[in-house]
């Protein structure tokens, strides 16, 4: 199993999270929102990543739990937590979820929100499994509050914030780990035979922004890379396009990573 991990920025914590266990991996992608929009609660971004994962892969290992009740409990377990010391009401950090787990001959998935799991067969054929609802979702509800017109890129972003705020853990909307449980009902499950696998790779969006964001490389390269243990030939490969951008938009400069790859003997 190879694991790499590299905070946005140099000397700032990491808001993604790891844990590993026999056959376990799960990565945690915290939401790296302002305060404002957590401000019932005391805790960091990186706190309840870190909690999550642990708390997850923990209930993992019970291989007759299966992994959306696996999560629902790690999410009610870092929830009461905290219920006595913060106003959960008011706001509390929240997370993506992308785990794998060994059980007997098959590879078993879950992905909640817009971390991903990607599978590598035999053949090299990548898929990639990962719920982008959070894009629809925020794109229509920032369209509702923007109305017609032009606007100036302040007010579109501060609209888009709103909007993900509006829309997380809400029908029509998107789901990901924040306080209530029921979110893990809503995480995307697999199964696949180890067998027909090369490789299984869990990453949060930092990792993936590679292929879905900067365009630096494919899908396939990112699998073919990551099958080889070449973990930090991805992220590296990620800095330098994200460097040689002009201008962002709404999507941050950098990103956290975090990627899990296990790969299978032939």
């Amino acid at each position: 199993m190879d694991l790499f991990a590299l905070p946005a920025e140099p000397g700032r914590e990491s808001e993604d999270a790891c844990a590993l266990g026999d056959g376990i991996a799960v990565v945690v992608d915290g939401a790296g929102l302002p305060k404002s929009m957590r401000q019932g609660c005391g805790h960091s971004v990186a706190w309840y990543a870190r909690m999550l994962a642990e708390a997850f892969r923990v209930r993992l290992e019970d291989r007759t739990a299966t992994m959306t009740h696996a999560l629902a409990g790690a999410i009610g377990e870092v929830t009461d937590a905290h219920r006595g010391t913060c106003d959960l009401d008011a706001g509390s950090p929240s997370a993506t979820v992308a785990a794998w787990r060994i059980i007997g001959d098959d590879v078993e998935h879950l992905v909640l929100c817009d971390a991903s799991i990607v599978l590598v067969g035999r053949d090299g054929e990548a898929t990639e499994i990962t719920d982008d609802r959070i894009n629809a979702a925020v794109d229509r509800r920032a369209a509702q509050l923007l109305g017609a017109g032009e606007h100036e890129r302040a007010e579109i972003a501060a609209a888009r914030f709103r909007a993900l705020d509006e829309t997380r853990n809400v029908a029509g909307g998107f789901w990901c780990a924040q306080t209530d449980p029921d979110a893990a009902r809503h995480a995307l499950t697999g199964r696949t035979p180890a067998a027909g696998l090369a490789a299984i790779v869990a990453s949060s969006d930092g990792g993936t922004r590679g292929f879905q964001l900067v365009g630096v490389h494919t899908l396939e390269r990112f699998a073919e890379l990551a099958s080889a243990g070449r973990l930090a030939e991805i992220a590296g490969e990620i800095r330098a396009a994200e460097d040689a951008k002009d201008e962002w938009i709404f999507a941050k400069p950098h990103d956290d990573i975090a990627i899990v790859a296990q790969s299978f003997p032939a």
